[in-house]
């Protein structure tokens, strides 16, 4: 046996001295022959194994494993070790005797007989299910901070708007039959104040799970020279572009990058109090990866550089963190921006040197075709029009002011409180256009109830509207029957847009 022509190398005076020896040591050791067999262990090991030395030597892995009905996760000698001696180190999971399971570093090297033969190899475990639940706490009381901080920037912003919308109700109400100018402008308050509630909202959802990209295939010169000249605007800020005119399409939510420009100028803006220049840079590169996005061949690499003072090193990790900040002005914006190029599939990065400036750079993957897709329209005058529509809705006071703004814009409209009751109307009569709400909750969708009605007419023209477009119908409305895309709130220009456009 393997065991006892090794075992006759040391004398029984050596043997005890270093069985003393490792018998001191806390941490679990064992050591076995070239063969795997066990030549034997310390204390620790016994006692954390719950099985006696005299029973482990002599015995290899597959002989423990009938007692303990389980495999030791080191049951393999790496026979890299043997030819090149060296260590291995390795973290796994086993189960412990008293039936826990245990998380462990196990480290292996080979030893040597006194003329420097390999003979076999000695391995320490550590025990590191503690170190790893307490790293595992740490990071919930951390995510239960950062979660802290933005629920309480959340409340102070949306506080904020309601103040300003309750406030100017009240005096809407005062003044009402007195004064229709202060009553115009007490309403036109309340209006910017949704608006507020509106675009908040719709960055908490890009910010969470939804606010999936609705995209079409533009040039990105226009879009980043607009977002930032708009950013700008009234400033003593002055900026630069260096931008190729033959850059490829990207395929993009156009309203969500002009954000993601427009946070990043506004940050560099603010970093520069005393004024300077923002320098947006743009070209195409060709490559596999990109820091861990999906692999594409093509990127449009954006840079936004400032002159301002910098961020701290030890700070430049949080700067996406929600409501963090350095310069006193909190928000999601820099939080949005990263969340808006995830779900494009694209990277953000940042790179600063205190008193030098800072440079935010932005991978966006290239489109892969030129044609136009989606419709889009920018006009914001309110059209009137004429024709019949079918609103499905399950909530009531939304079917009545959506109805009173259509039949304001000229058109006449019935209601569906569910799918099922939008196929029954339209199974009597047609309609020029219909206005699918995408969830009812206990009831036919839109996603459900556009399947029967294109069966009853495959020309139908659809328009589904949600408030949450997390549902990839949002973003590719036309692959699943709709002709038109409108997200809640939405005012009465949008959506005389959209029928207009559908429509016509």
């Amino acid at each position: 046996m393997a065991l006892n022509k090794t075992h006759n190398m040391y004398g029984h005076g050596q043997l005890y001295f270093l069985q003393t020896l490792i018998d001191r040591v806390p941490s679990p050791i064992f050591y076995k022959d070239i063969h795997g067999y066990y030549l034997g262990c310390n204390k620790a090991f016994e006692d954390y194994h719950g099985i006696s030395r005299e029973k482990l030597i002599g015995l290899s892995d597959a002989d423990i494993t009938k007692d303990l009905q389980q495999t030791p996760p080191y049951k393999t000698i790496d026979p890299d070790i043997l030819r090149h001696p060296g260590t291995r180190k390795y973290e796994t999971s086993l189960k412990h005797p008293n039936g826990s399971e245990r998380i462990v570093i196990i480290e292996e090297a080979a030893f040597t007989d006194i003329v420097g033969n390999i003979i076999g190899i000695v391995g320490v475990i550590s025990d590191i299910t503690e170190v790893r639940a307490a790293e595992k706490e740490r990071m919930r009381v951390s995510k239960l901070e950062s979660l802290g901080v933005l629920a309480g920037g959340i409340a102070h912003d949306f506080n904020n708007i309601l103040a300003m919308i309750l406030g100017n109700i009240t005096l809407a109400k005062i003044y009402g039959g007195v004064n229709t100018d202060k009553l115009q402008h007490l309403l036109e308050s309340a209006e910017q104040a949704v608006t507020r509630a509106k675009d908040l909202t719709r960055q908490l959802l890009t910010f969470s799970k939804g606010g999936t990209p609705v995209k079409k295939i533009i040039p990105i010169q226009g879009l980043l020279k607009s977002a930032t000249t708009f950013t700008l605007a009234g400033t003593d800020i002055k900026s630069e572009f260096d931008i190729p005119s033959d850059l490829p399409s990207l395929e993009v939510d156009e309203n969500q990058i002009g954000q993601v420009i427009g946070n990043i100028v506004l940050n560099a803006q603010q970093a520069m109090p005393h004024g300077g220049t923002v320098s947006i840079r743009a070209e195409n590169i060709t490559f596999g990866n990109v820091e861990g996005t999906p692999k594409k061949d093509n990127y449009i690499k954006v840079s936004i550089s400032d002159q301002g003072i910098g961020i701290p090193e030890e700070y430049l990790d949080m700067v996406f963190d929600p409501y963090f900040t350095t310069k006193g002005q909190s928000g999601l914006g820099l939080s949005i921006c990263y969340s808006i190029i995830q779900k494009h599939q694209g990277h953000i990065g940042v790179e600063s040197a205190l008193g030098i400036g800072t440079t935010f750079v932005i991978y966006l993957p290239v489109a892969q075709t030129e044609q136009k897709t989606g419709q889009q329209t920018k006009k914001t005058l309110v059209m009137n029009g004429n024709g019949k529509i079918l609103v499905m809705d399950d909530e009531e006071p939304i079917r009545d002011i959506v109805g009173d703004m259509l039949q304001y814009l000229g058109y006449t409209v019935d209601f569906a409180r569910d799918g099922e009751e939008a196929i029954n109307l339209y199974s009597i009569q047609a309609y020029d256009a219909v206005i699918l709400d995408l969830t009812i909750p206990g009831g036919m969708g839109g996603k459900e109830a556009i399947k029967h009605l294109r069966d009853i007419d495959p020309a139908i023209k659809a328009i589904v509207s949600s408030g949450y477009s997390n549902d990839p119908i949002m973003s590719d409305y036309t692959t699943y029957g709709f002709k038109g895309v409108i997200v809640k709130p939405y005012t009465i220009q949008e959506i005389s847009n959209v029928l207009r456009s559908v429509i016509s």
